[in-house]
């Protein structure tokens, strides 16, 4: 028999989005001036006793923004725990995010709190995200956190109020599910908001109807006589009268439940030890709404606004892959100083955009406009910390045996090693000479050297004249020349997280022993003959084989499995009269299909290395929706769709670019593979998952949310059987699906143009009238125990190409203060990474409280246990397992250079590392 509620803990706050239907200052300017009113209130009445500021720690720092004279008022109430702070910075989208961006929000968050004198609150406080990954249980935990407050994506009334949530990795934490008809405003809802039309005068009699109505409606949910309630709700301002309500609330006879003005800690003590056996959740939570308007995961959020999407993914790729490793391993080479500050300015500009009505793409057009500018910002920080990073390296690589006037270094920033066709970039004197009379050509006036001397093979794949290359030398002014560009590919090999060198020799520098002719050196002119096709439309690298058809559509044969799929990358173009939460069909929609259609279709480069087709393709489609979106209109316009196809030697991985000049209005546009295997489910990539997923959806049509079929992803799509598998890589893109019928057709959204907003009359920015970019790839593999291995690998080679960084052999321009006398090897790896290939490097980045110190995290992406050894290539001081909190709980044994771990399925590991030679007394806490 379920206990009847007897008292409830009345938690005071406000549901603060920081953009959302307002712009950001609109929504500060109330923020600041409900501060205002709350320390005035809690500073004169100490009755009202407790204040939480909605899990997020960025309000206080938008606060003292405007008001700095009252940063003592509101700290005194912070350090006194009657202002709650954190645990995050902001509360982001669990799925538009990458799983290390999650941890450094709360990371951000918890420092934030820290520096106020005060610990954050301990409670995984995401009260309106729309769904939960699979791993914010293991994250938590992580941070000490034993439990989560949420809604949406937990189905709604048939579930109790107290759970079990276990995470992929078996992390367990108990789920608060609130009130799917009220979520995080039950009390205000209950209490405030019935006497709003009266200027809150409180009636006894209503309250007494309403006291009721809330203590039946929580016993019937909960498993224990204690309950919360969550006074406040979306932008509301504090309610001066709460302490006299509750005193009203508690004298009411034949209530038989209390009210008590507390924190979520205090209600989470009490409930901890009255807690006895919950239902057990596991994994992915993102059931569509059983019941209750406000219980909805809102799926089609993810891909609103898609050009939001993209630059979030490079933003997090650039500080994760490259500016926090790289700064990393120039410190431990040089000792130049980390640029802690740049990077964690970087992260906040990324961080702010990663609310859910932000990076969902859900607000209006001024919150958009607001978050591209952030993005920009985030971009620019962290490339100035690259470049500054790669080329200081590239500028102390001893040049002494390599060929030719110019050096090439390539960056791997993968914990594999990189071995086959790459690209190298680099600048050349305007018209280098070919060796022979007449016309100068350009492309045969340089050779190609590696390390040891040896010339190598190139295939010209880009060339811009007359370029203009700038540089600006430290205590100098810049610079700027003429100087021809060149991309051109080699097959090579770059170690892990590290970097190989390249020599360039143009022809016209005379070579030993070749006499002259008209001026000229007599050399012969570079050719690289060869050609990957097989006949008028095949091309085989080796490892597959791609067909490209009449109407765009490709075959891949797969050499390793012997199988073929057909039929692939077709577009499909439907109908779209929602908005940014939802995509709506039209009643009488209508579909467009590329299948049989014409294309235009030519060789950009076709060599030996490196094949790249151009498609063009275009497909006519409806103008819009009519008006009232019953149907699609008649009138049609031209979507003009230029996709380049690359294929590279022995590479299984078959790269697209799309481009999409964007005519139309209410539509979406996908792509669909044909897989053809004969399998009962499939996978998608998740922040530190590989999410497994039934072909046949749940049958959900009693709910109150209709259910979309679309799922999340944040860069893999993969279906197998016991023959072969394919797997969709993409950048940037986050919403799939995969039918149940005999083709089990992958689809991939691109994007969807629609028009509403919320509480406007919106306009045309959300229908992206623009050119649109896409980057994706097609990846055959081989199925068996190791298929996740292979996919997270084949993953990493797609998404993590090497960079490149030219300079004069013999001449150093030095762009920082920094001076190093050292000189770095020609090939060198900073870190190594052995055992097996599902274990990722997720983050290499100085430590947040000992900045001195080093932080690796690995993510073990396969369901068994693996050990792997870090190898540094330098002597390492001491090593200790942390949590992502960055405690140390454990000593690690270091084996010189070295350590080794073992790592749980679907487990992270943090491990810190010291290269000092000074000795510290370190204490180690409980994980």
């Amino acid at each position: 028999m379920k206990p009847s509620l007897t008292k409830i803990h009345v938690v005071s706050h406000t549901h603060w989005d920081r953009e959302w239907y307002q712009d950001f200052q609109g929504f500060r300017k109330r923020l600041v001036y409900l501060i205002d009113e709350l320390l005035d209130v809690m500073e004169n009445d100490p009755e009202y006793r407790y204040f939480m500021m909605d899990g997020h720690t960025i309000l206080v720092d938008d606060y003292l923004e405007m008001r700095p004279e009252n940063k003592d008022r509101l700290l005194a109430l912070i350090q006194a725990g009657r202002i709650s702070v954190g645990p995050w910075y902001v509360m982001p989208d669990e799925f538009l995010v990458s799983g290390e961006s999650l941890i450094r929000n709360l990371l951000a968050g918890f420092r934030r709190a820290r520096s106020w004198g005060a610990e954050p609150l301990k409670s995984g406080y995401v009260s309106d995200i729309f769904g939960h990954n699979s791993q914010l249980p293991q994250l938590l935990r992580g941070f000490g956190i034993d439990n989560a407050v949420l809604f949406r994506g937990f189905k709604g009334k048939d579930q109790a109020s107290e759970l079990q949530w276990e995470g992929a990795d078996g992390s367990v934490v108990f789920a608060l599910k609130l009130d799917e008809d009220r979520s995080y405003g039950d009390f205000y809802f209950f209490f405030r908001w019935p006497f709003a039309s009266s200027g809150f005068q409180y009636d006894s009699e209503k309250l007494k109807e309403r006291a009721l109505e809330m203590r039946s409606y929580k016993s019937a949910r909960g498993t224990t006589g204690l309950g919360l309630g969550l006074d406040g709700v979306d932008h509301v301002e504090v309610e001066p009268q709460l302490p006299n309500l509750i005193r009203t609330l508690n004298g009411l006879p034949d209530v038989g439940v209390s009210f008590e003005h507390s924190t979520l800690e205090r209600y989470l003590d009490e409930l901890r030890p009255m807690l006895g056996e919950l239902e057990l959740l596991v994994g992915e939570q993102r059931s569509p709404g059983q019941a209750g308007l406000n219980n909805m995961v809102l799926a089609n959020v993810l891909s609103s606004r898609i050009p939001l999407k993209q630059a979030n993914w490079e933003a997090e790729k650039l500080l994760e892959t490259w500016a926090e490793p790289w700064s990393v391993f120039t410190r431990l080479k040089s000792g130049k100083a980390y640029p802690a500050r740049f990077l964690e300015k970087s992260w906040e500009f990324l961080l702010q955009n990663h609310p859910h009505d932000s990076i969902c793409g859900c607000s209006i057009r001024q919150v958009h406009k607001d978050m591209e500018y952030r993005f920009d910002q985030s971009r620019l920080l962290s490339e100035g910390v690259i470049r500054e990073q790669l080329r200081f390296i590239s500028n102390h690589i001893d040049a002494s045996a390599l060929t030719g006037e110019r050096i090439v270094t390539a960056f791997n920033p993968s914990r594999f090693e990189r071995s086959g066709v790459m690209a190298l970039e680099f600048f050349l004197p305007v018209d280098a000479k070919t060796g022979l009379p007449g016309p100068t050509v350009g492309a045969d006036g340089f050779r190609v050297y590696g390390e040891n001397g040896e010339e190598l093979p190139y295939q010209l794949l880009d060339v811009k004249k007359n370029a203009t290359h700038t540089w600006r030398p430290y205590r100098d002014i810049p610079y700027a020349e003429a100087a021809d560009w060149y991309r051109v590919a080699v097959s090579a090999s770059v170690p892990s997280f590290g970097y190989r060198t390249f020599g360039i020799r143009t022809i016209s520098s005379k070579p030993p022993g070749v006499g002259e002719y008209a001026g000229y050196a007599l050399a012969v002119p570079v050719r690289n003959p060869g050609t990957m096709r097989v006949d008028g439309r095949s091309w085989d690298n080796g490892r597959v084989r791609l067909t490209v058809h009449g109407d765009g559509s490709v075959s891949v044969f797969d050499h390793a499995t012997g199988e073929a799929f057909s039929g692939l990358h077709r577009f499909e173009d439907d109908g779209d009269v929602g908005e940014g939460w939802n995509r709506a069909a039209p009643a009488l929609d209508s579909v467009y299909t590329s299948m049989g259609g014409n294309t235009g279709i030519s060789i950009r480069s076709d060599g030996p290395l490196v094949t790249i087709i151009a498609v063009n393709l275009g497909l006519r489609v409806p103008v819009g929706a009519v008006p009232g979106g019953l149907q699609r209109s008649a009138e049609s316009t031209e979507l003009a769709i230029e996709t380049l196809i690359e294929l590279r030697k022995d590479d299984p991985v078959v790269h697209f670019r799309t481009k999409v000049a964007n005519a139309a209005r209410d539509h979406r546009l996908s792509l669909k593979f044909p897989t053809g295997r004969e399998a009962d489910h499939y996978y998608t990539s998740t922040p530190f998952d590989l999410v497994k997923r039934p072909l046949r959806r749940p049958d959900y049509r009693d709910y109150l949310e209709t259910a979309s079929e679309v799922v999340p992803h944040n860069g893999i799509v993969a279906v197998h059987d016991d023959k072969a598998g394919l797997a969709i890589l993409s950048k940037g893109l986050y919403e799939a699906a995969m039918s149940e019928d005999q083709d089990v057709t992958a689809s991939l959204t691109l994007y969807r143009s629609t028009h509403k907003e919320v509480l406007s009359d919106g306009d045309d920015s959300g229908q992206l009238l623009q050119e649109l970019t896409f980057e994706y790839a097609l990846y055959p593999y081989s199925p068996g125990d190791a298929f996740a291995e292979k996919l997270w690998k084949g993953w990493q080679s797609y998404v993590q190409e090497p960079r490149t960084v030219d300079r004069d052999r013999n001449k150093v321009v030095r762009e920082d203060p920094f001076h190093y006398a050292g000189s770095f090897l020609a090939t060198a790896s900073f870190l190594t990474v052995e055992g097996s290939d599902g274990v990722q490097v997720s983050a290499v980045k100085a430590g947040e409280d000992r900045e001195e110190r080093v932080i690796v995290r690995l993510f073990n992406a396969t369901d068994a246990k693996k050990s792997c050894k870090l190898e540094f290539h330098q002597p390492i001081d001491a090593a200790y397992r942390v949590d992502l909190d960055e405690r140390r709980f454990e000593q690690i044994r270091v084996d010189g250079t070295s350590v080794s771990v073992s790592i749980g399925g679907k487990k992270l590991e943090t491990i810190e590392l010291s290269f000092s030679s000074r000795e510290e007394e370190v204490s180690l806490c409980n994980p």
